[in-house]
């Protein structure tokens, strides 16, 4: 699940990039970013909660929890109820993040379930 999680996020850095950029302009492939912020937030959730092997630690609760945020942010943006050249950079930063703190996650729990130091 955790492969699926970073897959969905780095085709939804694509999205984004490719909307700021103005490549593109298809509200159907546009509607994509948003499922898949959905998707996303819920693959976190599901992918980076407790697991028996795997210490939980600040880094891999904000890996689980930041895409949560992003998407809020981004919903926001979608309903109107933000908005501006700001708003929309921010929220590109807040997913840049979540991808960090999910890479790192990740990482922790690859070395510990292979039997290295999960922290």
């Amino acid at each position: 699940m955790l492969i699926a999680l970073r897959i969905a996020l780095y085709i939804q850095v694509l999205l984004g990039l490719g909307r700021f950029l103005g490549f593109i302009r298809n509200n159907v492939v546009w509607e994509t970013h948003l499922t898949l912020g959905i998707i996303i937030a819920v693959l976190a959730l599901l992918a980076l909660g407790a697991h028996p092997r795997v210490r939980q630690n600040a880094t891999r609760t904000l890996a689980r929890f930041f895409p949560l945020i992003t998407l809020l942010w981004g919903l926001a943006m979608w309903q109107g109820l933000i908005g501006g050249r700001t708003v929309v950079m921010l929220h590109m930063l807040l997913g840049l993040i979540s991808v960090g703190l999910v890479e790192r996650a990740g990482a922790q729990q690859k070395r510990a379930l292979e039997g290295g130091r999960g922290r």
